[in-house]
């Protein structure tokens, strides 16, 4: 884990000298992200239809939100799961919010297939959360990145308590990749959904890739 921060740490800043934008990605990226506007952030979701389901992953069961503009909730399910579903409520408290089984059983099959179709997330938060989400989307799968790079990332390298925070509170659970911040000494860290399954989910990204990462200069850059 330390060598994978030193890293992502390298990657990222080729990527940054290749001139690749936010919305590019060192390997292929398969997640679109939209966030709502400021009035719909505004009404919590007024207007929107959210339909969900429970489904079993790689992981776990999850609780998944979807909207015809992409998904809006993921979660990984322990304990009790009408302590997920409020959640989902709470984000989206105006929304019409209605249980759909076979709407969201496609989707939930496509989110641990890497097929090279995107999906599209439809996020609400702050614009600094925003910020802290789309930052999560750079760090390549297989890679880990801490608190003080994303902090970096957005050109805020002081604000660690409320990266810490935006990362906290992040409503996609896998798709934006908040499992992939560590702890600066290479330490896992803790995680929403538990520190074994983080762990877990880690060592399933980072399988067939070269050990030790590359060293610096050695990654290749696709075209801008």
């Amino acid at each position: 884990l330390k060598t994978r921060l030193q890293a992502t740490q390298n990657l990222i800043e080729a990527a940054e000298t290749a001139g690749l934008s936010s919305q590019s990605r060192v390997y292929d990226l398969f997640v679109n992200l939209e966030a709502v506007t400021p009035q719909e952030y505004k009404t919590h979701g007024a207007g929107l239809t959210v339909e969900y389901g429970f489904h079993e992953t790689l992981f776990g069961d999850c609780l998944l939100g979807i909207t015809d503009r992409g998904i809006c909730h993921f979660t990984f399910i322990d304990g009790d799961p009408q302590t997920n579903w409020q959640r989902l409520k709470n984000d989206w408290k105006n929304a019409e919010i209605r249980q759909n089984q076979s709407a969201t059983a496609e989707t939930a099959s496509r989110i641990f297939q890497k097929n090279g179709s995107k999906l599209n997330l439809l996020v609400k938060g702050t614009n600094f959360q925003v910020k802290v989400w789309e930052a999560l989307l750079r760090i390549p799968e297989g890679y880990v990145a801490s608190y003080q790079t994303i902090a970096r990332l957005i050109d805020q390298p002081k604000a660690l308590q409320a990266v810490g925070s935006a990362v906290g509170a992040n409503p996609v659970g896998f798709l934006i990749p908040c499992h992939r911040v560590i702890r600066k000494e290479g330490i896992v860290g803790e995680y929403h959904w538990g520190s074994v399954r983080k762990k877990a989910i880690l060592g399933w990204e980072m399988r067939g890739l070269p050990q030790p990462p590359p060293k610096e200069g050695a990654f290749i850059l696709p075209s801008p």
